[in-house]
């Protein structure tokens, strides 16, 4: 198989499966125990966080691990209260996880505004500005999108939502591997990210809590009841082996960073000439420009995504989210960026990882290239 579904997933690095194996068997006592083992699982927990801040250039005590991407999402829609009083603004490409929490913000109450995106998956800077009232609580919107990589201009976002004196969230579990480096130069307050887009263990997340975003709140809001883990904001006994994968994995995306975002894009734009050489009808989804590096969304005219992904089963591909796999509605996403409903079941997401080879995404673009001249000549 040529796994070519990075947004989806990533395998586990081999390093990070290694410590998860050791860490399980070595630091199997309760970290909440206050016995020596126990202690000795609570400091590796600390020296995870401890080697995370330094690579993200954050505090310990703004760094929350979570169990994903998806409950920091949640937590965040959760710290604002559902009343009309209370007002969110996110964007319509936003994922599943911070759309559907949105929702469930406005049917408890709350005041919702869904900013539209261009043709590119791009939100206006000027939309959001627009779009903040006196009783605006909160704005999020992503790093980078996950279907069709467009990356946005966050450090533009920030500076209105500064000067309206409003928090900004940024789910930047795309980005994290690939764009992002220092949360000191990524100007949000609230930022959501997950370890298995990282070659890291799955189950395991954070959310970065800024030190300005708890002041101002004296304090943060707990996403859950029970034990004092975490700060006592998301108690629960933490998942040890997978914190400490996550750490690792975040070291190792660190190593040749420049040089890996370099080869992917080559790799994307080899695969899509390819492909267009043999079909020139293809359209690109995915931005030209601000884009994820590894990411590829296109579009075939006339062809059904299912169908064809049936017809290349050697080939790892998606027609959309991976949460939204079992839905058999055209994705939010594409429909958001003016795409008509058979045009976004025509359209393939291809993602570029650590293990694709040019071998591979050449093989890759043949078979389905092939296997679109078959359907079209059937």
């Amino acid at each position: 198989m040529i796994y070519l579904d990075y947004q989806a997933t990533t395998p586990l690095a081999d390093e990070v499966a290694e410590l998860v194996d050791s860490a399980g068997r070595r630091f199997w006592a309760n970290p909440s125990s206050p016995h020596m083992a126990g202690m000795r699982s609570q400091e590796a927990i600390e020296g995870a966080r401890r080697k995370m801040v330094r690579l993200l250039g954050c505090r310990p005590r703004e760094l929350f691990f979570t169990s994903g991407a998806t409950e920091a999402n949640n937590w965040v829609i959760s710290m604002v209260p559902a009343s009309p009083e209370h007002h969110i603004v996110t964007t319509s490409i936003e994922h599943k996880s911070m759309l559907d929490a949105c929702r469930a913000f406005q049917r408890g109450g709350g005041d919702l505004t869904v900013l539209p995106v261009d043709n590119n998956g791009f939100v206006s800077p000027g939309d959001v500005e627009r779009a903040i009232k006196p009783t605006t609580r909160l704005v999020s919107v992503m790093a980078a999108n996950n279907e069709i990589g467009s990356v946005q201009p966050i450090t533009d976002i920030a500076a209105v939502t500064a000067g309206a004196g409003v928090p900004l969230h940024s789910d930047a579990t795309q980005a994290i591997g690939y764009l992002i480096e220092d949360l000191t130069e990524f100007p949000a307050d609230l930022i959501s990210f997950s370890s298995h887009k990282l070659y890291g263990p799955k189950g395991i997340g954070a959310l970065y809590i800024s030190d300005k975003f708890q002041t101002s709140n004296k304090g943060v809001p707990s996403l859950l009841h029970g034990g004092g883990q975490e700060g006592g904001k998301r108690p629960g006994t933490q998942n040890l082996p997978a914190i400490v994968g996550f750490a690792k994995a975040l070291e190792l995306s660190r190593s040749g960073l420049t040089a890996e975002r370099s080869r992917v894009i080559q790799l994307k734009n080899m695969f899509l000439d390819l492909l267009r050489s043999h079909h020139p009808d293809i359209v690109a989804n995915s931005p030209e420009k601000l884009c994820l590096p590894n990411c590829l969304n296109i579009r075939i005219p006339g062809m059904d995504a299912g169908e064809l992904m049936s017809a290349v089963p050697q080939v790892a591909i998606s027609a959309g989210s991976a949460c939204n796999s079992n839905d058999q509605q055209p994705s939010h996403v594409l429909i958001a960026i003016g795409l008509s409903a058979d045009e976004a079941r025509s359209s393939l997401r291809i993602g570029f990882g650590r293990a694709t080879t040019p071998e591979e995404a050449s093989d890759a673009a043949m078979a389905i290239s092939a296997a679109v001249s078959r359907m079209r000549a059937s």
